[in-house]
């Protein structure tokens, strides 16, 4: 009968349990290092031979408690207290093993990432003297006059790789282009300046534009995708003076060459012309056309990854 009542309450089972176990326990103390969790460790009643007493013991907890001395894993499932072990691992038998609390995953505040990028200084600064410049298989047509083209989507592809790689950088989306197309690079000139000045820090400053007059489109095969070239075009100081063309154009050359040993037939070419294109204004200011008005606006911003991964390995060389 007392042993169908406790069938009926389970819990009651559970807690003569831990009566008995915190009570060997206890005696176990005068025996010098014995605890519970050498109790553990010894397989619970390892140490009581597999005879009548063994069995005694083992048939007397099991007929009261519910309970089996010999099966570490079942008392285990039977929740005994943590305080018992007193915080030490215990290592139970090869029939079963404790299972540790899996560790969470690191959480990363990625608006503290951005409030590290926003105390940089800003290193790359891109405007457009030919804001209408976009893609045809895009839009259609080789400019959508009065707006930001298709080249100010590679533009941005530049600031989002250079930013990846811990470079901040700025898009000057200025309209220059419109209503008169003649005085592009007049407009473009006070842009250009005041970039200058805003960027103190600046090691690159950007025209960028995309090629035309090309009969069909070109590309390079990067990473097995088909990727538009780049053409960097720089003035030479012959009709308008430009203290500064041998370094801008050492620059480009410099730009051009890391681009040519990471990804081989990227660079259409670094031309010199007879123009000035507000280099005049600095050593850093670079011209650089994304393709033609023939590629397609993947085509584009493939390049334009390529060309932003380049700037941010010179960029972080010459920072370190």
């Amino acid at each position: 009968m007392y042993r169908k009542k406790l069938k009926q309450r389970p819990q009651l089972k559970q807690h003569i349990s831990v009566l008995l176990l915190s009570f060997v326990c206890i005696i176990g103390v005068g025996f010098g290092e014995f605890s519970y969790t050498k109790l553990l460790e010894t397989g619970l009643g390892g140490g009581i031979s597999h005879g009548q007493k063994g069995s005694f013991i083992s048939g007397a907890l099991k007929l009261i408690c519910g309970i089996d001395p010999l099966d570490p894993p079942g008392i285990l499932e039977k929740g005994l207290p943590y305080s018992m072990t007193r915080g030490r691992t215990a290592a139970v038998s090869s029939r079963g093993t404790v299972k540790q609390p899996v560790e969470k995953t690191l959480f990363i505040d990625e608006s503290f990432l951005e409030k590290e990028m926003a105390k940089k200084p800003i290193e790359v600064a891109i405007y457009h003297t030919h804001n209408a410049e976009t893609y045809i298989p895009l839009q259609g047509k080789s400019k959508d006059e009065g707006k930001n083209g298709g080249i100010a989507l590679a533009g941005e592809e530049i600031v989002k790789t250079l930013s990846q790689h811990g470079i901040r950088a700025v898009q000057d989306l200025t309209i220059h282009d419109y209503p008169d197309h003649p005085t592009s690079y007049i407009k473009s000139k006070v842009t250009a300046k005041r970039l200058l000045n805003e960027y103190p820090d600046l090691k690159i400053l950007i025209d960028l534009h995309r090629d035309a007059g090309i009969a069909k489109k070109q590309t390079v095969l990067i990473d097995g995708k088909e990727s538009a070239k780049l053409l960097f075009v720089m003035g030479n100081g012959q009709r308008i003076p430009n203290p500064h063309w041998r370094e801008n154009y050492a620059f480009a050359r410099q730009i051009a060459n890391r681009l040519d040993e990471k990804y081989p037939g990227l660079v259409k070419a670094v031309r010199l012309k007879d123009g000035c294109y507000n280099q005049n204004l600095s050593p850093k200011v670079v011209l650089i056309e994304v393709g033609s008005d023939k590629n397609t606006l993947e085509e584009a911003l493939a390049a334009a990854r390529s060309l932003g991964e380049v700037l941010a390995e010179l960029i972080l060389e010459t920072n370190d």
